[in-house]
């Protein structure tokens, strides 16, 4: 062991071994850290990432919209009319209604797959299809025969695909269901 340190001590004193140690030493160290960085393997970091990415998805799908009671209703088709969760009116062709008293002409239409609840259940089953950084919307696809089953547990053979489009933070939703039912329906939620 003796001879080991000397021999070192001996390589050490002469300079142009000690800067060729140095380097050497610096060439592992630089492999070292190169082969981490590009490892293929997902590092700690990514992974509170990606966890930190998807409980901000589920909390603005899941979480926001299904606590919340106070939103507006607008429908836009062969009968427009609006409707207030917070008041519970329904305004339809200029006149005032509760909902125990809605007009015959919107007996078609059931408020209750408005909820915020049953649209957290829509986003949940339906697929991105594209982001608007500009406008700050996403836009999903739901088949016919999904918002069937979730909404009137109907089981239903259908492909073809109803438009959800999300504005930031779920704050507005818009639903095309002109295709199917004739009608498109502007959700606002208020917190």
């Amino acid at each position: 062991m003796k001879e080991t340190i000397e021999f070192i001590k001996n390589l050490w004193s002469n300079k142009r071994t000690r800067a060729l140690a140095i380097l050497v030493l610096y060439g592992i160290f630089f492999i070292f850290v190169f082969a981490l960085i590009s490892s293929g393997e997902k590092g700690p970091r990514k992974q509170l990432d990606e966890q930190l990415d998807e409980s901000l998805e589920n909390e603005t799908t899941e979480f926001n919209l299904a606590d919340i009671t106070n939103y507006f209703v607008e429908v836009i088709g062969e009968d427009n009319f609006t409707y207030d969760s917070s008041t519970n009116l329904i305004i339809y062709n200029n006149e005032i209604y509760l909902v125990e008293e809605k007009p015959v002409d919107l007996a078609d239409y059931d408020l209750e797959i408005f909820k915020p609840v049953n649209m957290a259940k829509l986003l949940e089953a339906s697929v991105l299809e594209s982001t608007n950084h500009i406008e700050k919307t996403n836009t999903y696809l739901l088949k016919i025969s999904d918002f069937e089953r979730i909404m009137y547990n109907n089981e239903i053979v259908n492909d073809n695909n109803i438009e959800i489009i999300t504005y930031e933070d779920n704050s507005k939703i818009i639903i095309d269901l002109s295709n199917y039912y004739g009608y498109l329906v502007n959700i606002e939620l208020r917190d």
